[in-house]
């Protein structure tokens, strides 16, 4: 069935996506061709993109280090790293040695070391530099032509590559296998387009007939989990964004769900979706309103992707418990509708103002308390969104002096948590509570923000001043350097002692966790740990 299989989808890269390939290096080499055919049929299934638009993420070729694939997904913020082998057995996967080098060369790409890339990198070095300022996910695909699983071998470089980059409770980096099951899939989809048709059942439900048909009222969590099960991210594919992985909202969403499902409908927001048509499924149920069968083609969720996937995951681990919940779902009709009507119902539905978890700070006493101290010496506290400060010299926020609380702290896990989850300094339900117990003095927080200040400037003009790995220690080290010059060189924070510092912490890193992932190194407090005791040890 390989074979078969394996033709099939040569002859789609050789009608549908040669043409659009840079393969002026593959003359008689027919092999290299399906290689990158099979990385740009991986990669429109990624973006959702036409194949055009793709071949110059196709960076198959002379010094590659075996990337042969790469794209960064602004909506998702990941950054996919493919590597492909095509067999026209239809038998083979990625071998170890293969392997090995596509994890260096993930490395070397992670570090911007641009110079050791092939020109295919050079045309998308900008976005990928910009990709990564958004600390993305990093997701290595396997894509091949095959059925058969990675070696048990393959299986433990990656494994390893994965320990070596990931906390107990955080995933910075993946790895999937695009094989020939999702290929053909793929391909499938390019030609003719999946829809995502579903049948649901709506209680309490009613609907609208002028200007366009809608429908809404409550449906039952399992099924939509049973959506996301059938479609996964298609079903967003109309909305501003995919889901967030690792998502503290998620988190809670799916245990407000598990731990309290009869009261989920109530704590929710619901879900906004479109579709191409709405049908009522004739099963005699008349007119009454208690609950009907519908059929809905093309569904679409515009508003929701993250209960979505919070709903999807819960019931992945407690199904009983999600069956009980319900949460309130619309649904427009967009089939007879003016052409734009989709784009201003997701747009209308992701920009209205929501509250996010730092405004709750503004029932904290606490905060009140602070702002009153803060201006018995003269400057300006703002807790509550949307108060400005009229005098940056004068005042601050809450966001600042918290970030500024842990950037300064003794406690190195506070200056990995202001890399690792920023917002999670201002969420009550976060690590607030850890940060700001006991309550600061607000005179030494004032002038602990002054120095932090003044070191965050050296530290982004180095940052500026450098490329390439040096350039990534500033960028993703920052916290952790800003720390050591408050901590330790408060009345030298200059360009040379932060010179000083930056240099002695690469070669302490170059020689501790030299193939580490620098935007992972610094959100570690073991690691950086250790970082902090070596340089002790030196003096600095």
């Amino acid at each position: 069935m390989s074979k078969i299989l394996a033709t099939r989808v040569k002859t789609h890269i050789e009608a549908s996506i040669r043409d659009v390939l840079d393969v002026s290096d593959c003359v008689g080499d027919d092999q290299k061709v399906l290689s990158r055919g099979l990385v740009a049929i991986c990669l429109a299934s990624i973006s959702g993109l036409p194949y055009k638009d793709v071949a110059k993420y196709v960076t198959d070729g002379y010094k590659d280090n075996g990337i042969d694939g790469c794209y960064y997904d602004p909506n998702k913020n990941r950054l996919f790293l493919i590597q492909s082998k095509w067999s026209s057995a239809g038998t083979k996967t990625i071998d170890t040695g293969d392997l090995h080098k596509f994890v260096q060369g993930a490395y070397e790409l992670l570090d911007l070391n641009w110079k050791n890339f092939n020109p295919r990198f050079s045309a998308i070095a900008a976005e990928i530099e910009a990709g990564l300022k958004n600390d993305p996910g990093i997701v290595l695909v396997a894509t091949f032509n095959s059925e058969n699983p990675l070696s048990e071998d393959c299986r433990r470089i990656l494994d390893k590559f994965l320990s070596e980059n990931n906390t107990n409770d955080q995933e910075v980096v993946a790895y999937s296998v695009f094989n020939i099951t999702d290929i053909v899939r793929a391909i499938k989809s390019s030609k003719s387009g999946i829809k995502t048709d579903v049948d649901l059942s709506l209680l309490d439900w009613g609907e609208h007939k002028d200007p366009y048909y809608a429908i809404y009222g409550r449906i039952s969590c399992a099924d939509v989990a049973e959506w996301h099960k059938a479609h996964g991210e298609l079903l967003f594919s109309e909305n501003i964004r995919y889901t967030l992985s690792s998502s503290d909202i998620n988190a809670r969403i799916a245990e407000s769900l598990t731990e309290r499902p009869s009261t989920f409908w109530y704590l929710n927001n619901g879900i906004t979706a479109i579709c191409d048509e709405i049908k009522r499924k004739p099963v005699g149920l008349g007119d009454q309103r208690e609950s009907s069968l519908w059929s809905v083609s093309n569904i679409k969720i515009v508003n929701g992707a993250q209960t979505t996937s919070a709903i999807a995951n819960a019931y992945k681990s407690a199904p009983q418990k999600v069956k009980k919940g319900y949460i309130q779902l619309k649904i427009v009709s967009i089939g007879k509708a003016p052409l734009d009507i989709g784009n201003q119902i997701t747009t209308a539905t992701n920009t209205q103002n929501r509250v996010e978890p730092r405004d709750f700070l503004a029932l904290d006493t606490v905060q009140d308390g602070l702002a009153e101290a803060f201006r018995k010496i003269g400057v300006q506290y703002c807790y509550r969104r949307g108060e400005v400060i009229s005098d940056l010299a004068k005042g601050l926020d809450v966001q600042e002096l918290a970030l500024s609380l842990a950037a300064t702290s003794k406690n190195i896990t506070d200056v990995v948590m202001a890399k690792r989850n920023v917002g999670s300094l201002t969420d009550p339900a976060g690590y607030y509570q850890k940060l700001f117990s006991p309550v600061p003095d607000a005179s030494k927080a004032w002038k602990n923000c002054q120095l932090w200040r003044k070191a965050q400037k050296v530290v982004q003009e180095l940052a500026d001043a450098k490329s390439d790995r040096e350039k990534q220690l500033a960028t993703h080290g920052n916290r952790f350097i800003e720390n050591r010059l408050v901590l330790n060189h408060s009345g030298s924070i200059d360009a040379a002692t932060v010179e000083k510092l930056h240099n002695a912490l690469l070669v302490i890193i170059n020689d501790k966790f030299k193939d580490c992932y620098l935007a992972v190194l610094f959100k570690n407090a073991q690691k950086c740990e250790v970082l902090s005791q070596e340089l002790t040890a030196v003096g600095l």
